[in-house]
């Protein structure tokens, strides 16, 4: 196969206002006429905004807040772009030759494994082996084209999970989720400026001093970490921009068997039908990295940042105040944090388009995205809303075990009963918090609409409730076990502990 150049090849799939699909190369990405990318698959979309984010950020930074609203402004020169990708195409060069974007710069004698291997949801080695791919069975994907190569290397190198022993996972850890800032849901902007929202300005200590393995590993010989030094690599090692590029897996594609016919996930004939890959464990073993796209969590005993994973039931509100402003416990992705003191007009709107996978240990359970509001008064340092906001879903944390426990004692208890109860309550807590900024300036009325939202969760407690325990039309009397833990649900709901502080913010 020959090399495949990913900075002069048309291979990114792109919707165009008027609903055009077509393909083009990355330095095309600031035609104005192109509304967002169009891939098949929700991971490959997500990764491929990674990907020309991280061209982006890699070759054409700004280097303060000023150049980067000049850019916003007036747009990115055709020949700038064309300029700064010129930098990095050797590293942006896809085949056979080392070296490979993201494959193994030394050649692997490793396990040959099917293509399907690269997709996060297919089943690993030891599943087939078992025979316990019940779910998603083998054989699924059996040749996929260059173009779907590029992108499934990309996605899982980005995404990578536990994968056996010493296959690493990615620079974020398994199944990180990444957070964009996006304008207005179903506002028309177009692709570049969707992407140029989520890069950030290198200062001289971040910005890449020349274009290396530093930035993209595949350049120079794998650092591996096999026992027993078991190497890892830090941030002070490499350069920042390399969180976009880490290869955490020891992959080589083979390009020596290929074939001609359908590619198995776009469906677009191909002459270079790619069937089959050689792995090797003890990859790259990242360690202390903040990506910029990913909210994080610090580790309670050894002080080191964790990137915010998927978890069952995706992303809700209770976990929105975390993703979009900083608090004990989490902080939101970089680029929101840039976000927030960028001054771009106040009529503006902006949201935070949140996604990622969920895995239980080397297992891909559920795709989730979500979309959550950003409030510019969050950069506001004089403002409580955050506070305020914080003691709001206090309270919905607090509120739900006291409906589980009721309607446990009634044995009506339901594994779904969590997912319910935030999803169902999450469009009126969103009211509840445009109500709240707009009553910024009135303590008073402030007072009364966290009351308001108070109320808003018994009613919604005490209706699940009811339904559960007297909704049976067989049922000719109501018990008293059901009356009285209706009363202890009534009971516990006024003893919560942030309802005294909520009478507490009452104005004197």
């Amino acid at each position: 196969m020959p090399t495949l150049s990913l900075l002069d090849h048309e291979w990114i799939p792109v919707r165009h206002f008027n609903g055009q699909i077509s393909k083009i190369k990355p330095s095309q990405l600031i035609d104005e006429t192109i509304s967002d990318l169009a891939y098949f698959r929700p991971d490959f979309q997500g990764a491929a905004y990674q990907f020309l984010i991280g061209l982006l950020q890699t070759a054409c930074y700004p280097k303060n807040n000023d150049e980067w609203l000049d850019y916003w402004d007036e747009g990115i020169p055709q020949s700038q772009l064309d300029k700064a990708f010129e930098q990095i195409k050797p590293a942006m060069q896809f085949g056979a030759t080392k070296p490979a974007f993201m494959q193994d710069f030394t050649p692997l004698n490793g396990n040959k494994v099917p293509i399907s291997g690269l997709l996060v949801e297919a089943p690993g080695e030891n599943a087939l082996k078992r025979n316990t791919d019940h779910f998603i069975k083998r054989d699924f994907v059996k040749a996929i084209c260059p173009h779907c190569a590029v992108m499934a290397l990309f996605t899982l190198q980005t995404n990578a999970p536990a994968g056996g022993q010493g296959h690493r996972v990615s620079l974020r850890g398994g199944g990180p989720i990444t957070t964009l800032i996006m304008p207005e849901l179903n506002s028309p902007t177009p692709l570049w400026k969707k992407l140029w929202l989520n890069v950030v300005p290198l200062n001289d200590d971040e910005k890449p001093q020349r274009y290396d393995e530093t930035v993209f590993p595949w350049l120079n010989k794998t650092i591996t970490s096999e026992p027993p030094k078991n190497l890892s690599v830090y941030p002070e090692q490499a350069n920042f921009c390399q969180a976009f590029w880490g290869m955490p897996r020891r992959i080589e594609l083979d390009f020596d068997n290929i074939t001609q016919g359908n590619c198995d996930l776009c469906g677009e004939e191909s002459s270079e039908l790619i069937s089959h890959y050689q792995t090797k464990n003890y990859g790259v073993q990242y360690q202390n990295w903040r990506h910029p796209l990913s909210p994080y969590r610090t580790d309670s005993k050894t002080g080191a940042p964790i990137a915010i994973k998927g978890q069952p039931g995706g992303l809700i509100y209770r976990d929105w105040l975390g993703m979009v402003t900083t608090n004990d416990d989490n902080q939101p992705a970089q680029v929101v944090n840039v976000h927030d003191y960028r001054d771009l007009e106040s009529t503006e709107e902006y949201h935070l388009w949140c996604f990622g996978y969920d895995f239980d240990n080397m297992k891909a359970r559920c795709w989730y995205e979500h979309n959550f509001p950003v409030y510019p008064i969050f950069a506001d340092p004089d403002s409580d809303i955050k506070e305020l906001i914080a003691l709001a879903l206090e309270f919905s944390k607090d509120t739900l075990p006291i409906l589980r426990k009721a309607l446990a004692s009634i044995n009506k208890q339901s594994s779904s009963v969590d997912i319910a109860y935030w999803k169902e309550t999450e469009i009126p807590f969103y009211e509840f918090v445009k109500q709240l900024i707009d009553e910024k300036d009135n303590p008073n009325g402030r007072f009364h609409l966290l009351l308001g939202w108070t109320n808003t969760l018994l009613t919604y407690i005490t209706q699940i409730y009811d339904k559960a325990a007297f909704s049976d039309p067989d049922q000719q009397m109501i018990n008293s076990e059901k009356i009285s833990a209706r009363e202890k649900l009534l009971k516990d709901f006024k003893k919560l502990k942030n309802i005294k502080k909520i009478k507490n913010n009452k104005p004197s």
